[in-house]
């Protein structure tokens, strides 16, 4: 559908969120690496009001699906454009990322 043209940000199921939200949410790094090539943006909204590296930190602590590769999807999120995290100034439970605070597996 990409390569025809569908609309690549397009929200929808459970999360109100686009494809790229549903791979990083599954752990699925190579259909997220293929979405970021494709224009998708790690900074797309999702009906909870963040984006991809929400998503990203909210899987990678409670692993929705079995053998998620969370760290392939944090991989190709940094090399499409999310900013790399930085120490949390306010303890090492978290980290900065794009001035917010996120918290992720280790």
């Amino acid at each position: 559908m990409v390569n025809v043209g569908w609309p690549i940000a397009t929200p929808g199921g459970d999360l109100s969120a686009s494809a790229l939200n549903h791979a990083v949410f599954r752990g699925d790094a190579e259909l997220a690496r293929f979405l970021l090539e494709h224009g998708a943006s790690w900074k797309e909204q999702h009906g909870h009001g963040d984006n991809a590296c929400g998503t990203l930190g909210w899987a990678s602590c409670n692993e929705p699906v079995e053998g998620g590769n969370w760290l392939g999807c944090a991989e190709a999120l940094i090399a499409h454009g999310m900013p790399a995290a930085r120490p949390d100034p306010e303890g090492p439970d978290s980290v900065i990322v794009d001035e917010k605070r996120r918290w992720f597996s280790d």
